[in-house]
């Protein structure tokens, strides 16, 4: 990989993340040189491991889901309360944080929603992202912008379904619109802070 890094270089000069961005806000975003040689280490450990490595991987992944089937059917107290479901330690972003911040850790977790607290939770979804994002205005605007500031021209905030770590499972899934269903209930352990988030994929 090492006589395409000075082509690549070239490119990334032009990329508001990986350029201005990367300095503006270095807690957030890294630097093209940094990326770069994590993806060439990454590279040359998985030439010298091979492809059997990357089938072993998928293998215990259909392994792993296989088991966990097994043992949720085995359960003598089957799970019911949203706590028994819920991701803990959920990713979400704050109104002074740029939409590049967000925009990066939706492709990067393949995240639909991200949570954000605006007086009450919101959800920023990738749809909402998208039509931001090409909205017409210059690049470099639109990922530079606060949220805050962002939510106000253009970026909109759902409102979002918030329910408690205690509740049945059986009721949040009875209160779903299924036409209008908003696939992320968030789970609030006190006002402003998130103890978890649940999907229908934690619920499958």
């Amino acid at each position: 990989m090492g006589r395409y890094e000075p082509k690549l270089r070239e490119l990334a000069i032009n990329s508001v993340v990986l350029n201005d961005l990367s300095n503006d806000f270095p807690v957030s975003f890294t630097r093209f040189d940094a990326l770069y040689a994590t993806v060439r280490r990454a590279r040359n450990d998985a030439m010298h491991t091979g492809v059997y490595a990357r089938h072993a991987t998928l293998a215990a992944i259909e392994l792993a889901i296989g088991i966990e089937e097994a043992l949720m059917k085995e359960q003598e107290v089957p799970r019911r309360k949203v706590a028994d479901f819920m991701v803990k330690s959920p990713v979400s972003v704050e109104l002074w944080q740029p939409v590049a911040h967000a925009r990066q850790l939706m492709l990067m977790h393949s995240f639909s929603f991200l949570p954000i607290y605006q007086e009450r939770w919101k959800l920023l979804s990738e749809i909402s992202m998208v039509k931001y994002l090409n909205s017409g205005q210059q690049w470099k605007k639109l990922l530079g912008t606060s949220i805050a500031i962002a939510s106000q021209e253009g970026l909109t905030l759902v409102d979002a379904k918030v329910v408690g770590w205690n509740e049945d499972v059986e009721s949040v899934l009875a209160a779903v619109d299924l036409p209008n269903s908003q696939t992320l209930w968030l789970v609030e352990e006190r006002r402003g802070v998130l103890a978890g988030v649940l999907s229908p994929f934690e619920l499958m």
